[in-house]
């Protein structure tokens, strides 16, 4: 009930205080499972993706962004995954895997915090090995102008226009043996499309 309410007043907000553009709905897969990636440069983006697409998103935030007032209420409200950000996990890893195996989607932004800069040696490798482990696609999402409504540390939004460009779903070869090599070609190919 609660993303519900989030979703439909983020576009409202979004579609008519920010202008919100969104390109490509038609690569979203009409049915899940899939992984959306995206970059992330203002802590709005979350709501930006929400109001993007139809599907329902479970993220994977930073851990730290919980125990924020405000922020951790929605997170934990919507069932977003706490993402330490230290090593393995092997719980987080099988409750995202509980996630895709259900059919639903998952929402990741791969550098795991908040920057204006591309960077793919930094970005994570969580959403490939999740897609290749689940046999899943992945779906870039590339947000812009989220940073200039609201930049890092600012308390007030500014007016400004959000567009979201969704790119086409990335598939891979099945059964294909997962190594570093490979999960590094992956993440560099999701994140020419999101920068």
């Amino acid at each position: 009930m609660l993303y519900i309410v989030i979703k439909n007043f983020s576009l409202i907000i979004f579609k008519l205080i920010f202008r919100l553009k969104i390109i490509g709905s038609e690569n979203i897969p009409k049915t899940g499972p899939f992984v959306i990636v995206a970059n992330h440069s203002s802590l709005l983006d979350g709501f930006v993706l929400v109001s993007s697409v139809k599907p329902k998103v479970t993220f994977m935030s930073a851990a730290y962004l919980f125990i924020m007032p405000f922020v951790g209420n929605i997170l934990r409200g919507v069932g977003a995954i706490p993402v330490q950000g230290k090593g393995s996990d092997i719980k987080l890893i099988k409750e995202a895997m509980k996630v895709l195996q259900a059919g639903g989607v998952l929402g990741i932004f791969p550098e795991g915090k908040i920057t204006n800069e591309k960077d793919s040696f930094s970005a994570k490798a969580g959403a490939a090995y999740l897609a290749m482990k689940a046999d899943v696609p992945i779906i870039p999402m590339a947000i812009k102008g989220a940073n200039k409504v609201l930049p890092l540390g600012a308390k007030f939004p500014k007016l400004s226009k959000i567009e979201v460009n969704i790119r086409k779903p990335i598939f891979y070869p099945k059964k294909i043996k997962l190594n570093k090599k490979i999960l590094e070609g992956i993440v560099n190919s999701y994140m020419k499309e999101i920068y």
